[in-house]
């Protein structure tokens, strides 16, 4: 049997690919990107890789740990609409305590207590986006690890402007979050909730040991957007 793509004919590479790239190549004639606002952007390499799709995009890279700070700083080095901000992305303005992870890169310890904790700004994505004089519309994408919730509550100024959402998800409850994170479906009903409807998904990660489903990344968009308009298949 021969796949087929758009009206018929042979589908093109990135149709069938299942990959962050490929996702790309579907959605950049699809979605307008003004700010990329990548939160627990680690290195920030996703900056220079979206601006292939959205070429001349503003980029505001947001993690936790301190270290990256060289090597974004390198970045804005090359492209100055690349910047960078140290702290935890929640649903207040305040304060909380980083603490590297061996599960994930780090997260929020909310008394201090650990040894090693250091105290780490939190700020709403609103205030950064209006700090920061961020052009909409938003590409936001969530590398955060089960605080998606707390990450979304302060985002509701930002989501009325946001064009596109990339967020990791996984299939269980994960345990260094105490099982209060969303799994990939209770985050599509919720994120529906909001006005936001899943576009597209790519690299799905099985779990090595019994070959289930672990995590994927999904895509969302306004559920105004016009696409939800043509309701059939070709």
């Amino acid at each position: 049997m021969v796949v087929k793509g758009k009206a018929g004919a042979a589908p093109t590479p990135f149709e069938l690919q299942s990959t962050v790239g490929a996702s790309m190549e579907r959605l950049k004639d699809v979605v307008e990107v003004g700010s990329l606002v990548a939160i627990g952007s680690g290195r920030g390499d996703d900056a220079p890789f979206f601006e292939q799709f959205w070429p001349g995009m503003h980029a505001l890279l947001i993690d936790l740990d301190s270290r990256f700070e060289p090597v974004w700083q390198d970045l804005a080095k090359k492209n100055p609409r690349i910047r960078g901000t140290v702290c935890a992305a929640g649903g207040e303005d305040g304060q909380g305590f980083f603490k590297k992870g061996d599960a994930v890169g780090g997260f929020l310890d909310s008394q201090g207590k650990a040894d090693d904790s250091q105290a780490t700004p939190i700020r709403r994505i609103d205030t950064l986006v209006r700090e920061y004089s961020l052009p909409a519309p938003y590409f936001l994408k969530f590398d955060t690890h089960g605080v998606e919730l707390d990450v979304l509550s302060g985002c509701t100024e930002t989501l009325k402007n946001t064009s596109l959402i990339m967020m990791e998800v996984y299939n269980f409850k994960l345990k260094f979050m105490d099982g209060k994170n969303l799994t990939f479906d209770e985050m599509s009903l919720h994120m529906k909730s909001l006005g936001f409807r899943c576009i597209d998904i790519c690299d799905p990660l099985h779990r090595p040991r019994d070959h289930v489903l672990w995590q994927l990344h999904m895509f969302f968009v306004p559920d105004k957007h016009p696409v939800w308009k043509r309701g059939g298949y070709s």
